[in-house]
């Protein structure tokens, strides 16, 4: 269980969701604009997730803020019990679990090995869930351009709702699957950082 929400949470709270700001919103506009800067990428994020494997399956709430040299990652239980949480800074990247058990690496990429013993695509989470393709191959582009569809390593991602129908909307819910793991990721709000 604790891989799957490990695996769910940093390849992409219980909190109410709010409902989506308007896309004319001044605000929304330069929120969106920050999230996707390519030298200086921020974003904070509440969502939840489902995560599906060979033999189990596993949900919660996560809290995530990004900037370009820190992620701070919460993932919440259904009663808002904190089920692990991640950092990544200078000094390299943590996961503390349920237990304050604490799994340190150089790297996301280096952090996946050594907790799921697989090469998952970690580093590149952040690129995903403001609907930019990064190094992945997009696959396809919905009707306004967007990406729809991007294939990174042996994962497919899936874009099937964005918060708005402008081309610079960011995405609502995302699907993907490696063939043997799945996770949808529902992002219930986006904020801005300061």
């Amino acid at each position: 269980m604790r891989v799957l929400l490990c695996a769910g949470a940093l390849a992409l709270a219980g909190c109410a969701t709010l409902p989506p700001p308007a896309v004319e919103d001044p605000q929304v506009l330069a929120l969106r604009e920050r999230a996707r800067d390519a030298l200086n990428p921020a974003f904070s994020l509440s969502g939840r997730f489902v995560v599906k494997g060979p033999e189990q399956t596993a949900s919660a709430a996560l809290d995530w803020q990004h900037a370009k040299d820190r992620d701070e990652l919460q993932i919440n239980g259904p009663l808002g019990k904190v089920l692990a949480q991640l950092v990544r800074d200078a000094q390299g990247v943590r996961l503390i679990d349920e237990r304050q058990r604490v799994t340190e690496a150089a790297t996301l990429d280096e952090l996946s090995r050594a907790v799921f013993g697989a090469e998952l695509p970690l580093s590149r989470a952040a690129y995903w869930v403001t609907g930019q393709p990064g190094s992945a191959d997009v696959r396809s582009r919905d009707a306004v351009g967007r990406v729809a569809v991007l294939t990174e390593q042996s994962w497919r991602v899936e874009f099937t709702e964005y918060d708005g129908d402008g081309p610079d909307a960011l995405p609502r819910q995302i699907d993907a699957s490696d063939g043997e793991h799945s996770f949808r990721l529902r992002i219930d709000a986006w904020y801005p950082l300061p």
